[in-house]
């Protein structure tokens, strides 16, 4: 295949959500690519529930919401390539990407559009610069746990410590449980978990695994495995006998196409810079998913891939802008650590039949008691409830009310009371 109307570069919840709003729009032909061996992302790994409830309104397992995904595509209008990887972007004279796979070879596929969708990775150990001696085997990252389950593998090790309580934290939690392996510590270097009170007591209470927070790794013992870890707690220097260290958490987007490619990137977000209808700062490269930032849930993820189908497919039928340009940029407070999207612009009809904009806004730090201002030209348009703001948390911010006004300097701004 050398042409395509348009081509989709992952195959996670918002690919996939991608792909099946523009065939239900009647484009085609429509271009997967994968670089996995098998479509469906992070979800296809897991088999404990919490998946894709903002898209489907299904608590379904991560592998059910995957075969859920992948079950609403058209396949004579969808074409899947999985096990292969897209070298590269190719933006002028016209929209080209390079892939390699064993389907198809060493080629390059013309598109009208392109949707970035390649999602977001775990930071390594080294990325994380965690001390000690670096043993041959005994240090996971989530992936790599739950690829043993879902491939049927069995885990080396028996007592595990793991690092990190975001959410992810605790499904590895739940993996390692599945796996047969214990879990005997859980390490948080703030001062409370990352996820919500109810996994930590949960963790504590039901599994019986302690939770130390203000905690970090100090130091990690082995050489052909790992034998301990030693942390450093507010009570002192503590070792913990174990076999196994599972680094969790610490996403970043995977960016590295779109870096390569020249598309505008954001410095707080990691991801490119979009408007408000997923589009980047080229004429026809959409993005979507958690490319654009670490991280939102699996539903989130889906919805805004189905956003970008919606408008790539007006694109297409000539009721957008080119690109991000014709708008504003939107001026963060400094409180904040990223705003999703960055850009707004006017001058084309709203989307049609499409997920509502759901904005990601989150504090670099905990905030007892403040209120987010959406300011234009100097005053505000709009205004949140003051509240408790949480660092791991969506902030609220109504970005929508800037489709009535088309202002020289939008801002959004934090306000302690």
């Amino acid at each position: 295949m050398k042409e395509a109307a348009v081509i989709v570069i992952g195959s996670g919840p918002a690919g996939l959500a991608a792909a099946d709003a523009l065939s239900r729009r009647g484009i085609a032909p429509i271009v997967v690519i994968e670089r996995d061996d098998g479509p469906g992302g992070l979800p296809r790994y897991c088999g404990h529930l919490g998946f894709g409830w903002e898209y489907t309104r299904r608590l379904d397992s991560g592998r059910q919401f995957a075969r859920r995904l992948l079950a609403r595509l058209d396949p004579a209008r969808v074409t899947l390539f999985t096990r292969t990887s897209a070298l590269s972007i190719v933006r002028m004279p016209s929209l080209r990407v390079e892939v390699v796979g064993p389907e198809i070879g060493l080629t390059g596929i013309g598109a009208k559009a392109i949707i970035l969708a390649t999602g977001a990775r775990e930071q390594s150990r080294a990325a994380r610069l965690l001390p000690g001696q670096r043993p041959a085997s005994g240090v996971f990252t989530t992936g790599m746990l739950q690829q043993y389950e879902t491939r049927g593998l069995a885990v080396p090790g028996q007592r595990a410590v793991i690092l990190g309580t975001e959410h992810v934290s605790f499904s590895v939690l739940l993996t390692a449980r599945r796996l047969g392996l214990g879990v005997v510590a859980m390490v948080e270097p703030g001062s409370r978990i990352a996820s919500f009170p109810a996994a930590g007591l949960a963790a504590q209470w039901l599994a019986r695994v302690p939770i130390f927070t203000d905690s970090t790794v100090e130091d990690i013992e082995g050489f052909d495995s790992v034998e301990a870890v030693v942390l450093r707690t507010p009570s002192g220097v503590r070792r913990i006998a174990c076999d196994g260290l599972i680094v969790t958490g610490g996403f970043v987007p995977d960016a590295q196409l779109a870096t390569e490619a020249g598309l505008a990137m954001d410095e707080r977000s990691g991801g490119p810079v979009i408007d408000q209808d997923m589009h980047t700062d080229h004429p026809g490269v959409f993005a979507a998913g958690n490319l654009l930032r670490p991280i939102e849930s699996s539903g989130i993820a889906a919805l805004e891939g189905a956003r970008a189908g919606a408008a790539v497919a007006a694109y297409l039928a000539g009721g957008r802008p080119d690109a991000v340009g014709p708008g504003r940029a939107i001026a963060l407070d400094d409180a904040f650590r990223y705003l999703v999207p960055q850009h707004w612009s006017w001058g084309a009809p709203p989307l049609v039949d499409a997920p509502a904009l759901r904005p990601s806004l989150r504090v670099r730090a905990d905030e007892r008691q403040a209120r987010v201002v959406l300011r234009v030209d100097g005053r505000a348009l709009w205004t949140s409830s003051p509240r408790a703001l949480l660092r791991e948390r969506r902030v609220r911010v109504n970005l929508s009310a800037l489709s009535s006004v088309e202002p020289v300097d939008v801002r959004v701004e934090l306000e302690r009371v």
